[in-house]
């Protein structure tokens, strides 16, 4: 999962506009290999089935760039297997050779800073009024480099009250990124998921961690996560898990619903198939959220979202306050958020 999150990275920093065209008979060639890929590591056999008639029927005779070839073959692929994971991706770059290639010493100089440039998708950490935390994420970087910065985030919200989650603009990343910060919500050991992979017929355990750098914020106090229709991938396995554990409210829209981590492998010199080799399984259910997203537990657009979340965390914190000053305030800040009536 990380090597898959790496290789996107790397293909996101060398896009362009610039474009190639190949023969017919080359392009025979490419779509032989995505075929093959397909049927030997897709996640899902039953689409196997339709996903390669689908490709070698098309009509490619017409000559193309590789930029709009990796569309059409993308259209194809989405109109089969309704799977937002699955698509041919172009970069202007020429990609590694070979599925085991291992990234260079600049290959990991380029990422290391694109994830410092983005913060490691750290977009905000704040101290709401009422003593709510707030963290909101764009993506996950991989675990191995965003855990400092996870911890410190995390440590500096470990005394608020009540913690909201964003995730409406968070469209995934690497999946080590999910245990890792769940960890911090918990006060022991949670076996959140199952990752399931169809070649090798393999499944691996996601536990959250025994220890965390910084300081956890525990297992007691309420979280909230905020949704839209555009959470994806590894930020849905993060409210699908948390929700299973009973340790969330999700608030706001019905995400994306792609629930098949995946894989980048090279297919020619500027194209490589992402393909979904894998799915995210709650290990007691083995349900997983893949085309129907993780639907929220208050219903709200979500633009609204964070108002709400702040909104029942303060009704709460209020009921239970016996310090009048501080019910006071409380009331204050949720005539505030309240709509004019």
């Amino acid at each position: 999962m990380q090597r898959c999150f790496f290789i996107l990275l790397t293909l996101l920093l060398v896009c362009s506009a610039h474009a190639k065209s190949e023969s017919v008979g080359e392009r025979q060639i490419t779509i032989q290999k995505i075929v093959d890929e397909i049927n030997e590591s897709y996640i899902d056999p039953e689409k196997v089935k339709n996903l390669g008639p689908a490709l070698t029927h098309a009509n490619f005779a017409k000559p193309m760039s590789d930029e709009a070839f990796a569309k059409k073959i993308t259209g194809i692929l989405a109109d089969v297997s309704k799977d937002p994971h699955l698509r041919l991706m172009y970069s202007v770059e020429p990609a590694s050779k070979g599925t085991d290639a291992m990234p260079t010493p600049l290959d990991i100089a380029k990422r290391e800073e694109y994830l410092r440039d983005q913060n490691y998708g750290i977009e905000r950490v704040e101290r709401l009024p009422g003593n709510i935390g707030y963290l909101k994420t764009m993506f996950f970087a991989p675990a191995t480099s965003s855990a400092p910065f996870i911890g410190a985030a995390m440590t500096l919200l470990a005394n608020t009250d009540a913690l909201i989650i964003d995730l409406r603009e968070n469209d995934g990343g690497a999946s080590s990124a999910v245990p890792f910060l769940a960890s911090y919500l918990f006060d022991e050991r949670k076996h959140l998921a199952d990752i399931y992979t169809r070649k090798g017929n393999i499944t691996e355990q996601q536990w959250t961690s025994p220890a965390v750098p910084g300081i956890r914020f525990g297992g007691k106090k309420d979280v909230y996560l905020l949704t839209s229709k555009s959470t994806f991938s590894a930020a849905e396995g993060l409210a699908f898990a948390l929700r299973h554990q009973k340790r969330v409210t999700l608030i706001g829209e019905t995400t994306r619903g792609g629930a098949h981590p995946s894989s980048i492998e090279p297919n020619s010199a500027h194209l490589a198939l992402m393909v979904p080799t894998s799915t995210a399984r709650d290990p007691i259910t083995l349900q997983d959220w893949e085309g129907v997203g993780v639907a929220p537990d208050v219903a709200v657009p979500a633009a609204e979202a964070l108002i709400r979340a702040q909104i029942l965390i303060l009704n709460k914190l209020r009921i239970g306050n016996k310090n009048a000053a501080a019910k006071a305030e409380i009331q204050a800040r949720l005539e505030q958020l309240m709509p004019p009536s």
